[in-house]
């Protein structure tokens, strides 16, 4: 079983809806992750967004400094996901790690030029303690979603586009970790209509989750969808949104 965190925040550094005043959206998702071990802080970075600007932008508002990143997350290749990575990766100390669930080479070079460290999370991989990839997962696209198990909570589960679909890597996610209480669900669904967004919220519902975010790649219909069955433990997202979790 994954050892547990004391808490977590996640902060949404860009999301294709603004939540703050002030802020920017773009078509994309990047999230800043802090992790309270219990002895010290982590600051992990998941996804980059396709826009540097948009992201240094939002970063920079929300005091948010790039170069405290310990490890960058890329959930898959897509450009809305690691379109900046090239522009992040100079900010950040040499050989830092940066988790990728699938080998592409141009994505590798890139990161090695930077003089990172990339880590191909084909199977489950610890990031740190009580945080772990799911390790890659097929759905047309090869995709991994990070993972963090909160001490009293339960696991909280963070999805780039879902591509393997979002009730696929809830299952994952509690395979791997050895957890199978789930507090939170958020990011990208990966699902327009109502019909999806009553599925998953039924799924969710029934696995008592407490906190559901859709943002980035749900549809308006997905989204109304969850909120009517997950109703106040259905969150709306967008640039600038945060979430303290202890």
């Amino acid at each position: 079983m994954v050892k547990a965190c004391h808490s977590t925040k996640v902060t949404t550094l860009i999301d294709n809806d603004v939540w703050m005043r002030g802020l920017a959206s773009s078509w994309g998702l990047s999230l800043y992750v802090e992790i309270d071990s219990g002895e010290e802080w982590h600051r992990i970075l998941m996804d980059t967004s396709g826009s540097f600007d948009v992201l240094s932008n939002n970063a920079r508002k929300l005091e948010v400094n790039l170069s405290d990143v310990e490890a960058v997350f890329i959930s898959h290749w897509h450009l809305d996901h690691c379109g900046a990575l090239s522009n992040v990766l100079p900010l950040l100390r040499q050989q830092t790690p940066i988790y990728v669930p699938a080998k592409n080479t141009s994505g590798i070079k890139t990161i090695r030029e930077a003089e990172g460290t990339p880590i191909v999370c084909s199977e489950p991989v610890y990031l740190m303690d009580g945080v772990m990839s799911t390790g890659e997962m097929v759905g047309g696209v090869s995709e991994h979603s990070l993972v963090i198990n909160i001490r009293d909570k339960g696991l909280v589960i963070l999805s780039g586009c879902a591509h393997p679909g979002i009730i696929n890597i809830v299952k994952r996610a509690q395979q791997v970790s050895g957890v199978s209480k789930v507090y939170a669900v958020m990011g990208g669904f990966h699902i327009s209509s109502k019909r999806e967004g009553a599925y998953v919220a039924e799924f969710l519902r029934e696995s008592d989750v407490k906190l559901v975010s859709p943002c980035h790649c749900t549809g308006a219909n997905a989204k109304e969808a969850i909120a009517e069955i997950m109703k106040e433990n259905c969150i709306k997202n967008g640039s600038g949104k945060t979430w303290q979790i202890d």
